[in-house]
This record gives C-alpha cells, structure tokens and sequence, in this order.
C-alpha cells in the first residue's frame, strides 16, 4: 500500500487544482487518526484495513521534498530536509524504547498507538496552523513609500 499511495499521492500533487500542503496535512492528521484507532481494532479485517490506510498515508513521502521547498522555499530546502531527516532518524531511534517502555509500564500497546498517534496530529495541525492564509506574511506585498517630487542637491564642487 506504501507504494501504491506513493504512486497516488504523486500523481495527486501533480494537479494544479489540489493544494499539495493541504493533501499532505491531510494525510498527517488521517494517519494520527488511525493509529489511534488500531487499539479500538478487535478483528483482523479492522486491523489490516487500518494497516493499509496507514500504509497508503505513508506515502506521503513522496510529496515530502515538495511540500518543504513551498513551506520553507527553495533556498533553505538543503538546510530544512536536513533538519527534518534529523528529527525523523530521532523518531525512529527513540520511539521503540518508548513503545517499550509504554509497554512495560501498562502491559498493553494501547498507550504506544495514542501517543505516537498524538504525536503526528500534533505535527499534522501545526503545519495546518502554519501554513493557513492569514500567516502569509512573506508573500504580502507591503505599500510603497511615496515618491518626493522634489529632490535638493547640494553640489560639491571645489571649483
């Protein structure tokens, strides 16, 4: 599903009537929204449909790069998918002892599949937040200062 959300999401990002950093907060918060549905799944039909919806979500790695060049511009893309990867490698490290943990401390993965799930809503709605309309501070165009209609030289002149 990984691939075929891949191939989806691409082809969806492609269309000039779809708002790429709208799709892909989309898939943030539907995806926060089934892992913290998987502890809910008491059937394996419940649990390989959300297994799928997530593996279609996380497709959205194919759309990544493009929505970092519109969040941060293409300038900074180098410095800001560096920092991002960062920050994904340090999810992937931490984020089985802390399973882990969750674990040992409830004897359930319940607590896991909420947090990790809270986790990328949280992620999901402060892009949201950041990239709604009313923040578009850089690309408003401010007032020109009036033009004098007068100017005053003073020559200098040693002559």
């Amino acid at each position: 599903m990984t691939a075929v959300g891949k191939l989806l999401l691409g082809i969806l990002a492609d269309f000039k009537w779809i708002n790429t950093l709208y799709l892909y907060v989309a898939t943030l918060i539907i995806t926060g929204l089934a892992l913290c549905a998987i502890p809910f799944a008491k059937s394996y039909v419940t649990l390989a449909i959300l297994s799928g919806i997530l593996g279609f979500l996380t497709g959205n790695w194919s759309i990544f790069p493009y929505v970092t060049t519109k969040t941060v511009g293409i300038d900074k893309l180098a410095h800001a998918y560096g920092i991002l990867m960062f920050f994904a490698g340090l999810g992937n490290s931490l984020g089985p002892p802390i399973v882990g943990w969750f674990y040992d401390w409830t004897q359930t993965y319940d607590i896991a599949f909420y947090f990790s799930g809270f986790c990328v809503l949280l992620g999901g709605f402060i892009l949201l937040l950041a990239i709604l309309p009313c923040w578009d501070m850089c690309n408003k165009k401010l007032p020109k200062p009036a033009v004098p209609t007068t100017f005053f030289y003073k020559v200098a002149s040693n002559v």
